[in-house]
């Protein structure tokens, strides 16, 4: 699916017509018309769509994969591996760690 494709798509969830989101981003609506018919788009105009739809998965929006699917990706690649308690305890032991390293004038603080 081309991007301007999913560009109407994701258009499609809050606004009826284009002329409406045109109006919200404060642009001519030939210009939107025309990102809609494939020209190339501008920062500032992705900006406002990130914006204006958090949800969107902006891999998803610009790559032309030839799918439609949404890419894939599950929470479980981005869960931290320790909790917090056991994240605590490692910072202490580095710490611990470097203290001892240092040379013994430095140890009495």
């Amino acid at each position: 699916m081309k991007f301007e494709d999913k560009l109407r798509q994701l258009i499609k969830t809050k606004y009826n017509k284009l002329s409406d989101l045109a109006e919200k981003f404060d642009m001519n609506y030939s210009q939107l018309s025309q990102y809609m018919n494939g020209k190339k788009i501008s920062i500032d105009f992705l900006t406002k769509i990130m914006h204006e739809f958090p949800e969107a998965d902006l891999n998803w929006l610009l790559r032309d994969n030839g799918t439609q699917d949404r890419v894939q990706e599950t929470a479980a690649h981005y869960k931290p591996v320790l909790n917090n308690e056991q994240i605590i305890d490692k910072i202490e032991f580095l710490l611990n760690d470097l203290k001892n390293q240092l040379p013994n004038t430095n140890k009495s603080r």
